[in-house]
């Protein structure tokens, strides 16, 4: 029966568009059928000898987390993670971003069942970078992103990957509550909303996991809130940039190369104030994303996760840290209008950002700024 969705699902799909249509959605299909052909049940490779120790211990981790995440977090398991596949590379999927040169916007690709994204994922890197390749000749910014994980929102039984198998114990948590989540709640279209839900649910669940285990997992999960931090205090950075270079952009005007040639100082501007905080923007973590990945494209990406993140914080404080009572609330915004759950979750997010700014409780608020000044102030002024 699952071939046969499969199937039946690439059929549909690739009635809705062109020939870039077409292959896109097979190799959607068959590359989720692959996934589904190679699974081995992890029941099996636990009582099997020959199951490599290490292997063997993170599946039985992963089944005290899917038991938390099913009692504690109100999460829907079902057949989920009861499968393994060992892949033969480092990502599942590879997401491919574009954005105009000149302007701060993605590209969006609209699909049946999900709606609208700003992303193109594809099973081989190659067809991602041919994408990419296809619109860096017109022009335009892209990133091409690795993904360890995906959500299925419920139409598959989602196996275990190696790809994410062997993640620290906080950071496997997160992203196994973070899918899981996928299939609680999910606005067709509204990818800021969806994925800020998880995200949310993904770190707090992770949160709460460790802080009931014993000292070692104390030890990971300060280990992992320093790492959080981090990307917190990088993402703020980027997001200075992605603001400035807005600004930038609204207020230019000239030949399209001379617009280019302030574009690139700006870059400039931006690439030497991460090197002169690089020891406080994690000490060269993240320096791919700073080199020739910098981009519109890039930028646009990162606003995609955790634009709403505060939001649902403040939803869960409003219910006591009931997950119950928080699901229930995330479900009636789900009910609500694109306007009307726009403006509700406004509301929050402002909410929450004035509370924090009064108790400094928030662990992504606990980090140091990094200030720069804006180039569009050298032009705009």
């Amino acid at each position: 029966m699952k071939t046969i969705k499969v199937l039946v699902l690439a059929l549909f799909c690739s009635l809705v568009g062109g020939c870039e249509s077409l292959y896109f959605y097979q190799q959607a299909a068959l590359g989720q059928l692959s996934l589904m052909r190679q699974g081995e049940s992890v029941n099996s490779l636990l009582q099997d000898p020959d199951t490599p120790q290490a292997l063997r211990e993170r599946l039985q981790a992963v089944q005290s987390l899917l038991q938390f995440a099913e009692q504690d977090l109100q999460l829907d398991v079902g057949g989920r993670y009861q499968s393994y596949v060992g892949l033969k590379r480092d990502h599942v999927v590879w997401n491919v971003f574009v954005a105009p040169a000149l302007v701060m916007r993605s590209e969006q690709w609209c699909y049946p069942l999900i709606g609208c994204a700003p992303y193109r994922g594809y099973f081989g890197k190659s067809d991602a970078e041919a994408l990419a390749a296809v619109y860096a000749a017109k022009g335009f910014d892209t990133y091409v992103g690795g993904v360890s994980a995906y959500s299925t929102l419920g139409w598959f039984d989602d196996p275990l990957l190696s790809s994410f198998v062997f993640y620290s114990e906080p950071a496997l948590a997160n992203l196994l509550f973070h899918e899981l989540a996928h299939s609680k709640a999910w606005v067709k279209g509204d990818v800021a909303f969806n994925e800020s839900f998880a995200s949310f649910v993904g770190v707090q669940g992770a949160q709460h996991w460790l802080s009931l285990n014993n000292d070692s997992a104390s030890r990971s999960l300060a280990r992992w809130r320093q790492s959080q931090a981090e990307w917190q205090r990088f993402k703020s950075f980027a997001l200075d940039a992605k603001a400035d270079f807005a600004t930038l952009y609204n207020g230019q005007s000239g030949s399209v190369e001379q617009r280019m040639q302030q574009r690139e100082r700006a870059r400039a501007h931006w690439q030497q104030c991460y090197e002169q905080h690089r020891r406080e923007l994690g000490a060269g973590r993240f320096d791919r994303l700073m080199g020739e990945n910098f981009n519109n494209a890039l930028l646009m990406s990162l606003g995609t996760y955790e634009d709403w993140v505060g939001a649902f914080a403040q939803l869960f404080v409003d219910v006591e840290k009931d997950w119950q009572g928080f699901f229930t609330g995330v479900l009636a915004l789900t009910a609500l209008s694109a306007q009307e759950r726009l403006q509700r979750m406004q509301v929050l997010r402002q909410r929450y950002l004035l509370q924090q700014q009064d108790t400094q409780e928030a662990d992504h608020q606990n980090t140091k700024q990094i200030q720069c000044q804006p180039f569009s102030n050298h032009l705009l002024n």
